[in-house]
């Protein structure tokens, strides 16, 4: 359950935060600008822990997100990414069966999961508009909605949900068929420092029973 969104929320919960906090908010304008503006200031230039909930169709996925420059940790009950700027390994469990695969992704394949080529190209991809008050679970926050202009990136639009304060509370993904998904930040904490294996498979830590490389 939840595979077909996996690859796209990797990279684009890690793009998505990173434009609404800091990475790229001067492309939009007006009032859009000074909420990603107001969002930005959550941000440092360190490392990020996202704490995250997907909800796709009725069911919750729960998962951790770890980012460090070009390296992050994708972490769920049921997937797990590493990838350390050039080598990704995605451990796939289900069925008490682990498999692993192994790869360096190509151009055209780091455009889904590399949170920084996606992030070089919102900025002409995307056009953000301010979209004033709404209610979130009986909560008033401000939405800004990105526009896709290349439906290539695999997304019709992201809504950002901003609270009085700045913190980005959710995230909706409506994908090119129409279908949404609602990402619930639950917890962001920044200015990080994690120790260098991180963004590297483990195996001692992870056993697979299956291993791929596809490298």
């Amino acid at each position: 359950m939840l595979t077909r969104i996996h690859t796209h929320v990797v990279g684009l919960l890690i793009a998505v935060v990173l434009i609404a906090l800091g990475a790229m908010p001067t492309f939009a304008q007006g009032a859009a600008e000074v909420w990603l503006t107001k969002a930005t200031e959550k941000l440092q230039n360190k490392g990020t822990e996202i704490v995250f909930r997907i909800n796709e169709e009725g069911i919750r996925l729960n998962g951790k997100l770890l980012i460090d420059g070009q390296k992050f940790v994708y972490n769920t009950d049921e997937m797990k990414v590493w990838y350390d700027g050039t080598t990704q390994w995605t451990l796939q469990t289900g069925n008490g069966y682990s498999e692993l695969y192994i790869n360096n992704p190509t151009p055209e394949e780091q455009q889904a999961i590399n949170p920084y080529l996606l992030l070089t190209r919102y900025k002409d991809n995307f056009t953000a508009t301010d979209e004033g008050e709404k209610n979130l679970n009986g909560k008033l926050v401000h939405m800004v909605k990105l526009q896709a202009n290349d439906q290539q990136q695999g997304a019709e639009s992201v809504n950002l949900y901003i609270t009085s304060d700045g913190t980005l509370a959710e995230l909706e993904f409506i994908a090119q068929d129409g279908q949404p998904y609602k990402i619930e930040v639950r917890s962001m904490r920044n200015g990080l420092t994690f120790p260098k294996d991180t963004f590297t498979y483990q195996p001692n830590d992870y056993p697979a029973d299956e291993v791929v490389d596809l490298r």
